[in-house]
C-alpha cells in the first residue's frame, strides 16, 4: 500500500446495510476536536432529499454507492462482497476522479499486477458500468507462462463468473466480461497472492488460475481530427504517387460499404464488435476511409482522398455509438498485421492506465515481429489535457501518450480529497 503518512484518515462503521456513520471527520459533528473545514464527500446524514445515488459493483465483488447531494457535494457509501470483511481507502487522481481501494486489492496494485482504473469509480460510471445499466464489467487477463492459443482459450473460459471475449494470442491475453452478481468468486481466482518484499518493493505472485496481469477493459473513442488541406499531395500524384501497392488498414466504427468513394478500394473487412456488423452506423469510420483513399466519385473528382490508389482494410473495433473495449481494438490489431497491412490507421483514444497496458504492448509486440506502422490519433481534444492515445510514430519505449500522470501516492497533496480507511461489517446483505 502506499505510504499513508501525512493523508486525513477517516473510519466509516457499518450501519444497516451499507456504511452510513462516518466518525472523526473534521469540521463535522462529532469530530474529535478537530476544528479545520472538511472539504471532502459529505456523509450521508447531511444528504438532501433530492439526492441521487448510484452503485457501482467493482472486480473484488464490493460495493460502492456515490451519493450525489443537491448542492453539488458526494457522498461514498462501500460494502464489503458478500461473506468478507475488509478496509478500504478512498482517494482522488490528478483529475479529480474518485477511487476506492479495497486492502485486498492494495499489494497487486501496488506491484502493478492489477490495474489502478479498476478501481477508479468515476470512470466506471462515466464508461457506462453503473450497476443500474450492466450487469457485467469488462476485463483483460494475461498469462506470463506464454501458454499454447489453445491453453490461452481454454483458461479463460473456466474463469469463473466470467464470459471469454477477444482473444490476443500475440501478447497471451484474453479480454473476458465478468458477471457482477458473481464477482467475488471471480476475485478469488485471479487475485494475485502477495510474496515477501524484494529490495523494498511489493511483490506479488500469479494466483492459482495463472493469471498474472489484470487490467480494466476500458472505453476507447472516436477521435474527430481534422484534415491538413494541403499536405502536397497533389504534387506526389503528378508524380505517379497514389498509394498503389500499399495496404492500409483503418480500425474505427467501420465504413458504409455502399459508399462510392471507398467500396471498390476494399479488399477486406472484419467486425471485432460483438452483435454489429462492419456497416458502419456512426460514421467516423467511413471519413477516416475516405481521407485515406477515396476516389472523390461522391463528388465528381473534386474531393479525392490523399492515397486514392492504396487498398483498404477495414476492421470494426468501435461500436454504432462510437466507443469500443481495448480487447476489441486489439483483435483487430492482430487481425490488421495478420493482413498484411503496411499502414494501420487508429483514429481513437482513451485514458492509459501504465506504460506496459495492454494497448502498448500489442503496438510494440506487432511492431517488433511485423513491421507495420501503427499510426494512432494524438492530442486530438482540445481545449485542455491531451487526451491518452498513441503517438503517431510509436518508439519501442513509449507508444502510448498519456494526457495524466500516474494516481499520486496518498501522502501527496493531489491526494488531500477523501483520504480515508473504512471497516465494512461482514454481515452487509448483498445489494441488489
Amino acid at each position: 500500500m502506499d505510504n499513508p503518512r501525512g493523508t486525513r484518515f477517516r473510519r466509516i462503521a457499518a450501519v444497516g446495510a451499507v456504511l452510513a456513520a462516518v466518525a472523526a471527520l473534521p469540521g463535522l459533528t462529532g469530530a474529535a476536536g478537530v476544528s479545520e473545514p472538511y472539504t471532502g464527500p459529505v456523509p450521508p446524514a447531511a444528504s438532501a432529499d433530492r439526492a441521487t445515488t448510484t452503485r457501482i459493483t467493482l472486480v473484488t465483488g464490493d460495493t460502492v454507492d456515490v451519493v450525489r447531494h443537491a448542492g453539488g457535494s458526494e457522498s461514498v457509501q462501500i460494502a464489503a462482497a458478500e461473506g468478507t470483511s475488509k478496509h478500504f481507502r478512498t482517494m482522488s487522481g490528478p483529475d479529480g476522479d474518485l477511487y476506492v481501494i479495497p486492502e485486498d486489492a492494495a499489494d497487486a496494485i501496488a506491484s502493478k499486477a492489477v490495474d489502478r482504473e479498476l478501481f477508479n469509480v468515476t470512470r466506471l460510471i462515466r464508461d457506462g458500468y453503473a450497476d443500474s445499466r450492466s450487469d457485467g464489467l469488462p476485463v483483460i487477463v494475461r498469462y506470463a507462462d506464454k501458454p499454447s492459443d489453445a491453453t490461452l482459450k481454454a483458461r479463460a473460459d473456466k474463469l469463473p463468473a466470467a464470459d471469454r471475449g477477444a482473444l490476443l494470442e500475440t501478447v497471451d491475453m484474453a479480454g473476458v466480461k465478468i458477471d457482477k452478481h458473481d464477482a467475488e468468486q471471480f476475485w478469488r481466482a485471479v487475485k494475485p497472492v502477495s510474496a515477501p518484499p524484494r529490495h523494498g518493493r511489493t511483490v506479488t505472485e500469479p494466483s492459482t488460475s495463472k493469471v498474472s496481469r489484470l487490467w480494466y477493459d476500458g472505453k476507447v473513442k472516436a477521435s474527430l481530427d481534422r484534415s491538413v488541406p494541403q499536405i502536397g499531395a497533389p504534387e506526389a500524384w503528378a508524380k505517379g504517387v497514389n498509394g498503389k501497392g500499399v495496404k492500409v488498414a483503418v480500425l474505427d466504427t467501420g465504413v458504409d460499404l455502399n459508399n462510392a468513394d471507398v467500396k471498390d478500394r476494399l479488399t477486406a473487412t472484419q467486425s471485432f464488435v460483438p452483435g454489429e456488423l462492419v456497416q458502419d452506423g456512426q460514421g467516423h469510420g467511413t471519413h477516416v476511409a475516405s481521407t485515406i483513399a477515396g476516389s472523390g466519385a461522391n463528388s465528381g473528382g473534386t474531393y479525392k482522398g490523399v492515397a486514392p490508389g492504396a487498398d483498404l482494410l477495414v476492421g470494426k473495433v468501435l461500436s454504432n455509438a462510437g466507443s469500443g473495449d481495448i480487447s476489441w481494438i486489439a483483435n483487430g490489431m492482430e487481425w490488421a498485421a495478420a493482413q498484411g497491412a503496411d499502414v494501420v490507421s487508429m483514429s481513437l483514444g482513451g485514458p492509459a492506465s501504465s506504460p506496459d497496458d495492454p494497448m502498448t504492448q500489442v503496438v510494440d509486440r506487432l511492431s517488433a515481429t511485423t513491421g507495420t506502422l501503427f499510426v494512432i490519433a494524438a492530442a486530438t481534444a482540445a481545449p485542455g489535457p491531451p487526451p491518452s492515445a498513441a503517438p503517431a510514430r510509436p518508439t519501442p519505449r513509449s507508444p502510448w501518450a498519456r494526457s495524466t500522470s500516474p494516481m499520486p501516492s496518498p501522502d501527496s497533496p493531489a491526494a488531500d480529497r477523501a483520504s480515508a480507511t473504512a471497516r465494512s461489517s461482514p454481515k452487509s446483505p448483498r445489494p441488489a
